[in-house]
């Protein structure tokens, strides 16, 4: 298996960024928090990096590459071992491992936009514009994830060759078998996990297949999000600190041009803080704007309109907002000419979006 390199800018389908804040906004929380456990902070980066290292014309087809290049287009820093090669550390290769089996075996609901009617050149057959709605789909990233093993001299070892009772059988939702070649100590016996169960031996790469939904909605122009491979890495040194995390996320999914406002409230189940002290929630705020203005995810420190500042108006006798304010936007290197293009080459990205040659 040879060696990628992960393309520069790459397309996501929009639901990945955008169903966390339709669902908070519209007050779901049972779905909300079955997308959270379905689609983790790392599930989210190894998606952007597994999307930015697969065919973008044939989306729909079996997909592989070394677990190095996901681990080094997720933004980690390989070392040097003993014999001179480059390698990144154990927990590196099981964690991506691990995440690629759960965007497996996980199947959740999202919320996804569709055209309304039978549409041409983005206007009915009536002649009316485009409407759109959004209709819930349950589905899995992955429809299939598996291992790829190299011998001692860098030659594919084929796992249907190999006797069944010498592998590690993987459970599977479709009940399809996957199999692992199981890892030995020096005496040939099975090394254990600390549950008792035989631990695999490292893959030299992995192969997928993303759900055919997902691929759908992943080249479809009206619902796939233009993506830049230096945000993953960005968003991976931020995996601990959760509230960083899902500020910069939700942010570089930022669908409309000019700024996001959210109330105080709202804000605090997007960044999904269980603190009941009000210092430590505020603390928790504070922090992650500061760390995307660090990271240049915004350009400009967050706006923050204090409560009660706004008025009752005529009509309603209602102020327009009555808790705190809080608005932003992304950093102009992020934003985009057109928000959901169609991406045949990475010739045809650089002619729709000029302004990212000298970002």
């Amino acid at each position: 298996m040879k060696a990628k390199k992960a393309r520069e800018s790459f397309l996501v389908p929009g639901f990945v960024g955008q169903s966390e804040p339709y669902m908070a906004g519209h007050d779901m929380p049972e779905q909300l928090d079955l997308f959270r456990k379905a689609l983790t902070r790392r599930g989210k980066v190894q998606v952007l990096a597994m999307l930015a290292l697969s065919d973008p014309k044939h989306l729909d087809n079996a997909q592989e590459t070394k677990i190095a290049d996901i681990a080094r287009t997720m933004g980690y820093d390989p070392y040097v071992r003993s014999d001179g090669k480059e390698a990144f550390q154990p927990w590196v290769y099981d964690s991506i491992e691990e995440t690629g089996m759960h965007l497996r075996q996980n199947y959740f609901d999202v919320h996804v936009r569709e055209l309304v009617g039978d549409m041409k050149d983005g206007r009915t057959k009536g002649g009316r514009r485009k409407k759109w709605k959004n209709i819930i789909v349950n589905l899995a990233i992955l429809q299939e994830f598996g291992f790829y093993y190299e011998d001692e001299d860098g030659q594919p070892i084929n796992l249907d060759e190999m006797p069944k009772d010498q592998l590690i059988e993987i459970e599977t939702p479709s009940g399809l078998p996957r199999y692992a070649i199981p890892m030995m100590d020096e005496n040939g016996q099975y090394v254990r996990n600390e549950d008792g169960t035989i631990r695999r031996r490292m893959a030299n790469g992995v192969t997928w297949t993303w759900a055919t939904r997902f691929a759908k909605l992943g080249q479809n122009k009206n619902t796939a999000w233009l993506f830049y491979r230096e945000a993953v890495a960005i968003l991976r040194r931020y995996l601990s600190k959760e509230a960083s995390f899902d500020l910069m996320f939700m942010t570089l999914f930022h669908r409309f041009d000019g700024q996001i406002e959210r109330s105080h409230d709202k804000l605090i189940r997007l960044l999904n803080i269980r603190s009941k002290d009000p210092k430590q929630v505020q603390t928790a705020i504070d922090a992650a704007f500061q760390d995307a203005l660090n990271e240049g995810i915004i350009d400009k420190p967050v706006t923050i309109t204090p409560a009660g500042h706004y008025k009752p108006t005529k009509k309603s006798g209602k102020p327009r907002r009555k808790d705190m304010v809080y608005r932003w936007q992304p950093a102009a290197r992020w934003r985009t000419v057109q928000r959901f293009i169609e991406l045949d080459t990475e010739e045809k990205l650089t002619s729709v979006h000029p302004e990212r040659r000298n970002a």
